[in-house]
């Protein structure tokens, strides 16, 4: 359970973990998750249990050639652990925010944060809310902008960024389009209360798709359903 505190300027989230401080490997069927296309874990910080094992589970899922993409979202405890950076190696695609790319660069500004990850990540998506979103792909830079949308609530909207990057990315999209169907995932999701019940309503999403995202028609099979 996820609940948004806004103060000012900042956005306070607090999270109720649930199980996922104590999920390890030993509750994955990785034969059932190398079996996929593709490879998303968020939350890197959150996973107390399963966080030594990531490196691990990354490295196998490239090895059964997987693609690999990861959102850490914030670190608690701020200390941003240099593990993560041994992670890196087997990620294709990183989803961070704007805070969050510069606590991992460990730099303040967003330009030097988003060319030092580019150095070590194929594709650096870095998310910055109703200001869009930037891709560094080496020294390539794109960037991107949501629909407009009257927003009803913002839980998710992140999550449902990376679903559509994500989407478009297994299905060898440029990573131009790649980013266009990420905000417009983004802002779908913004349009109902909850995390995914913009998803949830076919009609509604599918009109929102075909006139935000023509170009992608609104087939069932080819438009995500949401964060899972």
């Amino acid at each position: 359970m996820t609940v948004l505190l806004p103060q000012r300027k900042q956005r306070y989230i607090l999270t109720y973990p649930g199980t996922m401080y104590e999920m390890s490997m030993r509750e994955l069927d990785l034969g059932y998750v190398f079996d996929s296309k593709h490879l998303h874990v968020s939350s890197y910080f959150l996973h107390k249990g399963l966080r030594a094992q990531l490196l691990d589970i990354f490295r196998k899922a490239k090895e059964s050639g997987l693609t690999t993409s990861l959102d850490t979202n914030d670190d608690p405890d701020n200390r941003w652990s240099g593990d993560i950076q041994l992670l890196f190696k087997y990620v294709d695609i990183l989803l961070p925010n704007e805070r969050e790319a510069c606590k991992l660069a460990q730099v303040e500004d967003l330009e030097r944060a988003a060319e030092t990850l580019a150095q070590k990540v194929p594709v650096v998506v870095v998310k910055r809310g109703s200001q869009g979103a930037m891709v560094r792909t080496g020294k390539e830079k794109h960037t991107g902008f949501p629909p407009v949308v009257d927003m009803v609530d913002p839980v998710g909207a992140g999550d449902s960024f990376d679903a559509g990057f994500v989407h478009q990315f297994i299905r060898r999209a440029k990573v131009e389009d790649c980013l266009k169907f990420g905000n417009v995932a983004g802002a779908l999701s913004v349009t109902r209360a909850g995390g995914t019940e913009a998803f949830r309503d076919a009609r509604h999403r599918e009109e929102f798709i075909r006139k935000n995202a023509p170009w992608i028609g609104a087939s069932p099979k080819t438009v995500p359903t949401g964060p899972r």
